[in-house]
């Protein structure tokens, strides 16, 4: 059954959501990484404007763009719509925002993907930004302001969307009895994928070089720590709790970033003369506890291949977004995939890890670092990742050459 349903799924039609590009900036460190000066919106500036430029569509048959963004004031969208009429825009291409945590701009994607699937509009682009040197700090992701009413009144798991993410992490690593040595080493080889992949030019055809206030190109990934070892990370201290697992070596990097993708039908990619790179399936967000959060993953990828009738076999690659090394490993022994990571197939290229989350933008990263680490037309593969307040994104999608 599973081989009809991948060729009912691969087969082209001129209704396919087509992906006509999928780009990111590089991301680099916050507070110390090469694009700090910069605000969210000049991130999301250049981005957009660098990868329209190599898509080379005109810029007034583009109907929406749609944001994700996490941490920024107002949602964004004041920011968000400077940074995209700046670029050129007609004013009859609306922008809005979107935030479903770490996966605002896959989430985006897919609502972009869905508006044309629904015939609301023809042409729309999906992005992301986050400054976490501008926005992350000092309330560390946690609102300032809380009805102290509201959480009187509040149940354990409502309370628990507030949790600090460190803390979920530990959580997950206590519950299902993991060890610090095996996260370190999942950091450990986070890094070594990930430079490997730099010093090959593996990134090179995602990435939007950025240009700061100096007049310096910003074209590299700065997160990556090359001759990190096993013996330093096991040095590190606990980061959240006295006698926690996870440290700063083993969860995601605190960074700064932009992606974009521009999705369409593949008629209409036909009449422009535009060669699709990959194609929007479907998606799904499953619930978890919010105080385990980082376990949804493995809840949301089955949840998908239901939808879809496929199976874990019938994947190409994955792309899982590293929030932690504790959530990462939970995954993967939950879904049987341990195996697969050894193999290559999952996160070939390392993941958040060592190239940092950007939460706004890491969606998108995930995906074009996935559609550039499929080889074969019509090979299957997920992107996935956790969400703040227990949700967990999975989206498939198609590559095209």
């Amino acid at each position: 059954m599973s081989s009809a349903l991948i060729k009912q799924i691969t087969t082209k039609s001129p209704k396919d959501i087509v992906i006509l590009g999928a780009y990111r900036s590089p991301i680099t460190r916050a507070v110390k990484g090469g694009l700090a000066k910069l605000s969210p919106e000049e991130i999301l500036y250049q981005t957009v404007k660098g990868a329209l430029s190599k898509i080379k569509i005109p810029l007034d048959i583009v109907d929406d763009v749609l944001i994700g963004t996490v941490l920024q004031t107002l949602g964004g969208q004041k920011a968000s719509a400077l940074a995209i009429k700046s670029i050129g825009f007609p004013v009859s291409t609306t922008v809005n925002t979107c935030n479903r945590q770490c996966s605002s701009s896959i989430q985006s994607l897919s609502y972009v993907g869905n508006s044309i699937r629904c015939e609301d509009y023809k042409i729309g682009i999906a992005a992301g930004v986050e400054s976490m040197t501008w926005d992350y700090f000092p309330h560390r992701g946690i609102p300032s302001r809380i009805s102290e009413n509201l959480l009187n009144l509040a149940n354990q798991e409502a309370k628990d969307v507030l949790m600090p993410m460190g803390i979920t992490s530990e959580n997950v690593a206590l519950k299902y009895g993991l060890n610090r040595q095996e996260l370190d080493q999942f950091a450990f080889d986070s890094h070594r994928k990930a430079s490997i992949a730099r010093d090959s030019g593996l990134f090179n055809d995602e990435i939007i070089p950025i240009t700061v206030d100096d007049g310096k190109v910003i074209d590299m990934d700065d997160g990556i720590r090359s001759s990190i070892s096993i013996e330093k990370l096991n040095s590190l201290q606990p980061a959240f709790t006295k006698d926690g697992l996870t440290t700063a070596g083993n969860s995601s990097q605190i960074s700064d970033g932009g992606s974009i993708a521009l999705l369409t039908t593949r008629e209409e990619a036909d009449k422009l003369g535009l060669k699709p790179v990959g194609r929007y399936i479907s998606s799904t967000v499953a619930g978890v506890e919010a105080s385990l959060m980082g376990i949804a993953p493995a809840f949301a990828i089955p949840q998908l291949l239901k939808k879809l009738n496929l199976e874990l076999k019938d994947i190409s690659k994955f792309e899982l977004n590293e929030a932690f090394a504790t959530q990462s490993l939970y995954v993967l022994k939950k879904l049987n995939l341990e195996n697969r990571l050894i193999d290559g197939d999952i996160n070939p290229k390392g993941g958040a890890i060592a190239l940092g989350h950007p939460l706004g933008a890491t969606g998108i990263r995930c995906l074009s670092t996935l559609l550039n680490s499929m080889e074969g037309d019509g090979e299957l593969g997920i992107v996935s990742m956790c969400c703040s307040t227990g949700q967990g994104y999975a989206g498939l999608f198609v590559k095209e050459t």
